[in-house]
């Protein structure tokens, strides 16, 4: 995977922004997950357009959002008021090579990057690695041995083929996405699921109208609907202490 390629696709945050119901039901899950905890120290990485962790920010002490993308960071920035600017801290760079020195956290947040990086399975162990025992790890994937998934990948290859899209989504298999998160010291404790694709007939439909169908298919995570159906999984997991 071409980590140039993969960067320009992110800075396109228009682009990005097309498939906002994707991120309205993110943020809405991420919320059940969380509830009405309180977090001391948070991390959303990649933080993207900061619309999964800004409108929890009320429950965080300091939230710090790091992405690649100059684009995206410039985006999660307005995401936020004046008045939160002392609990947040922004950092755009390369997860691979940046220092965490000390800093571990007490909730982690990976939505949206296993597919489109170039070693997920290194960021999966990173990501980690920089939570506390006992902290709470919210993280998304596409299990690509679901016939849905299945659909999507063979859908994306005719794109390439075609020249609209320039790298291919890496493959996570929901079997060794699990195995390598319980032997990493953490515990599964609840999940939901949906499909996040229309399969090329996205544009027929406004983000409000998918939203809708959506969750009038697949439910919520509160209300979980036909879950065998979904192959968009986000999980919720929790660092034994």
């Amino acid at each position: 995977m071409n980590t140039d390629e993969v960067k320009a696709f992110f800075e396109k945050t228009n682009r990005y922004l097309t498939y906002n119901y994707n991120l309205r039901i993110r943020a809405e899950t991420t919320g059940s997950f969380i509830g009405d905890q309180r977090f001391e120290q948070v991390l959303d990485m990649p933080c993207g357009t900061g619309d999964i962790s800004a409108p929890f920010i009320a429950q965080f002490d300091h939230l710090t959002l790091m992405d690649f993308s100059e684009n995206m960071i410039a985006t999660a920035r307005s995401r936020f008021s004046e008045k939160d600017s002392e609990k947040l801290q922004f950092i755009q760079g390369d997860f691979y090579v940046h220092d965490f020195g000390e800093s571990r956290y007490d909730l982690v947040l990976n939505i949206g990057i296993l597919a489109h990086i170039r070693d997920p399975w290194t960021f999966l162990e990173q990501s980690m690695a920089l939570v506390k025992p006992g902290g709470t790890f919210i993280l998304q994937s596409t299990d690509s041995r679901h016939w849905f998934a299945k659909l999507i990948f063979a859908y994306l290859a005719l794109r390439r083929m075609a020249g609209i899209d320039k790298y291919a989504l890496n493959k996570i298999p929901e079997r060794e996405l699990l195995q390598k998160v319980e032997e990493g010291g953490f515990e599964l404790i609840r999940c939901f699921r949906y499909n996040q694709s229309f399969l090329g007939f996205s544009r027929l439909f406004s983000n409000e109208l998918k939203y809708k169908l959506t969750r009038r298919y697949f439910g919520d995570a509160e209300r979980p609907l036909r879950q065998k159906s979904g192959s968009d999984v986000t999980y919720l997991f929790r660092r034994e202490g």
